[in-house]
């Protein structure tokens, strides 16, 4: 079997450190959630009456609140 040839100054580089499993999960769960945030809050722009927008603030606020304890 053959070996594939690698130079000097690359045959002893640190491997390059990666993140955590459970941090990348929380990293990726907060980057969802505040993607639905925002995709809440250009939906709540189309509607008008103060019920629908009641709904999204408490949607929204939930999703925060969900956020933060992650």
């Amino acid at each position: 079997m053959t070996q594939t040839y690698i130079p000097a100054c690359l045959r002893d580089l640190p491997k390059k450190r990666q993140k955590p499993r459970k941090q990348a999960i929380k990293e990726a769960q907060v980057e969802v959630l505040n993607k639905a945030i925002a995709s809440i809050k250009d939906d709540m722009r189309a509607y008008k009456t103060e019920e629908h927008r009641r709904g999204y603030y408490q949607a929204i606020s939930t999703l925060s609140q969900i956020r933060d304890e992650l």
